[in-house]
């Protein structure tokens, strides 16, 4: 395993924000490292329109004190895990980037908190912006999933998508790493896109099963080449065909997979308001806990 001396958990304490705190500590306690929850006090909350309504410094202590107790009731049946909480007050990406460097530490996890219509197109939430500007992996964590499913904190199977880019070529690395450390069955899925689709469709259709046939076992060889030797026992790989963040989403119930690794496509920044990158689409479905890699 990859050393990991920080996982940063990032939290606004609210109900559907705490829910990823049992899943940091899973992952925490599984790579021996030190667990930072952390809560960023808005600067635009603190301060409306320029006045300081608020001394934030007596506001801090006051957050401190009742998150404190939050969390050490979230983690209380986790004695020996090594944990601290982090208040710092500003913009919450920022904010929480600076954490994030300042404890060296090597994942983020926060829950997302999923917007709809016009202000998420203009907008975006944290959790977006965190997953096109972070340096190291985030693993965001559905808020609105259900409490019980949320205490069930253990990942007992995990599925990795390529596309053969430099993108999922550190995602492979993260996930082949995350199936040693929690010890369970790996995944490796790619899925033909609608345009290979439609481009064997036109083809003679005698020998459309031949080409479509061809393009399987061609996929199927080079992700078996990804598997090393040590956990192909406990692998499988899957093909799937349409619009990938369906497919792998669609995949992903079927066969109660419990978390799903990825990369993060660098689109530009129109492209990124407007369309979105596959991790973005499947982060908004909110059926499970996604790992966004950069390369």
């Amino acid at each position: 395993m990859r050393p990991m001396p920080a996982v940063v958990c990032a939290t606004d304490l609210s109900e559907g924000s705490n829910k990823a705190i049992p899943l940091a500590a899973y992952i925490a306690q599984k790579y021996h490292s030190k667990l930072v929850v952390a809560h960023i006090i808005d600067l635009p909350a603190v301060t409306p329109y320029g006045e300081t309504m608020v001394d934030p410094q007596e506001l801090r202590a006051r957050v401190e004190q009742s998150a404190k107790a939050m969390v050490s009731d979230i983690l209380a049946h986790l004695e020996d895990l090594d944990w601290e909480l982090q208040i710092s007050i500003g913009y919450p990406a920022k904010e929480i980037q600076q954490i994030v460097q300042d404890v060296g530490a090597g994942l983020l996890v926060a829950a997302t908190h999923i917007r709809s219509g016009i202000e998420r197109l203009l907008l975006g939430s944290v959790s977006r912006k965190l997953m096109f500007t972070l340096t190291v992996p985030f693993l965001m964590v559905p808020g609105s999933q259900p409490t019980e499913r949320s205490a069930l904190h253990a990942v007992e199977s995990l599925m990795i998508a390529c596309d053969f880019s430099e993108d999922s070529e550190a995602a492979i690395e993260w996930g082949l790493d995350f199936a040693r450390a929690f010890e369970v069955p790996l995944t490796l899925a790619t899925v033909i896109e609608q345009g290979q689709l439609d481009q064997i469709l036109t083809i003679d259709p005698q020998k459309e099963h031949a080409v479509a046939n061809r393009l399987v076992d061609d996929l199927t060889r080079k992700l078996q080449s990804k598997i090393p030797e040590d956990l192909q026992s406990e692998a499988k790989v899957v093909i799937l065909a349409g619009h990938p963040h369906e497919e792998l989403n669609k995949h992903a119930i079927l066969n109660h997979i419990d978390l799903i690794v990825m990369g993060v496509h660098g689109r530009g920044f129109i492209e990124n308001i407007m369309v979105g990158s596959t991790t973005d689409r499947l982060v908004r479905l909110g059926q499970f806990p996604v790992l966004a890699v950069h390369p």
